[in-house]
């Protein structure tokens, strides 16, 4: 990597701006009717590697996990996500 582009690198992650693939889980998240999994929305986005942008997300206090529960794409139990701005968080998830 050339010193430039790391050096823009490392401005960007110090801005705190949200980059592309992390605005499209987080618009996920929000219209999601209950909460998923990082599956789910790689699935439903067609976005590989969902599930890294949600505890990026988690740190910039946009995402927050609520439990785990059965993901419906790869059937193991996994991290339930909600966005955590402008939205009630479910007080119970589906139970197995």
């Amino acid at each position: 990597m050339q010193e430039t582009s790391a050096e823009a690198f490392r401005e960007y992650r110090e801005s705190g701006e949200l980059g592309e693939a992390q605005r499209a889980v987080l618009r996920a998240l929000r219209s999601a009717p209950r909460p998923v999994t990082g599956a789910e929305i790689a699935e439903h986005m067609n976005l590989k590697g969902a599930w890294k942008r949600l505890s990026e997300l988690e740190r910039h206090g946009k995402a927050e996990k609520v439990g785990t529960r059965r993901c419906s794409i790869s059937g193991k139990k996994a991290s339930a996500w909600v966005a955590s701005e402008g939205r009630r968080v479910p007080s119970v998830l589906a139970r197995d």
